[in-house]
């Protein structure tokens, strides 16, 4: 089950690369890159991981990088990613 919500907030991942203006650029400690490169770099290395079977190593990777450059994801990516590691979308008190 893992591996499919993986897939889709990959794809939702690519969308979100598509739908970036081509001269937006992220920041982390070690420099500045084009939004879209940045994205779509972490989706091949998101797969790579997801080849030897690595899907939660894939999805931390994942989320703290997109965290490091402040990326912030809309509900739907929100969700699948609370899904993924087994939370429920209700608050904690």
């Amino acid at each position: 089950m893992i591996k499919d919500l993986l897939e889709e907030f990959i794809k939702q991942i690519e969308e979100l690369s598509k739908a970036n203006d081509k001269k937006d650029y992220v920041r982390d400690s070690c420099g500045s890159y084009l939004k879209s490169s940045y994205l779509d770099d972490l989706v091949t290395e998101t797969r790579e991981l997801m080849k030897y079977g690595e899907y939660k190593i894939a999805l931390e990777m994942m989320l703290d990088n997109l965290d490091e450059v402040s990326i912030v994801l809309d509900e739907k990516m929100i969700h699948l990613a609370r899904r993924m590691i087994g939370k429920t979308d209700t608050v904690e008190r």
